[in-house]
């Protein structure tokens, strides 16, 4: 398979940034559609009713929803390659809420939401890294 001949989705860019690394942009409204394929698959509409975290995998990597009077927020983890953690949380990413409409969360509201998580997790028994 010759590496160098391949060609990409429509709309999306490459840009080259050194001898062998490449940055690729891929629209935003195809990302959106992808966010929406897996709002559906995950059932988002009937989390969307019950406050607290709800926990959907896929292969080695998920979402963990956390839903706050009808409000929804996306936290990403993959499944962890070490004993010590069963999941790698990427809470760092958390930055707005998505549903009902995109806002912005704040400062102490996203220690807030770790601190309940921290506690979720732990009910739960899942070993995280945070």
């Amino acid at each position: 398979m010759n590496l160098k001949k391949y060609f990409l989705p429509k709309g999306w860019t490459e840009k080259k940034i050194s001898e062998d690394t490449y940055l690729l942009t891929i629209p935003q409204e195809e990302l959106e559609a992808w966010k929406i394929k897996r709002w559906k698959k995950d059932n988002v509409e009937k989390l969307i009713r019950e406050n607290g975290f709800h926990m959907k995998s896929e292969g080695r990597s998920g979402t963990i929803y956390f839903v706050q009077e009808n409000q929804v927020c996306e936290i990403y983890f993959e499944v962890s390659g070490v004993k010590e953690f069963d999941i790698l949380i990427s809470f760092e990413g958390l930055t707005e809420w998505e549903l009902p409409e995109r806002k912005t969360i704040g400062k102490t509201e996203k220690e807030e939401i770790l601190e309940k998580l921290k506690i979720w997790l732990k009910e739960k028994k899942i070993k995280s890294d945070l």
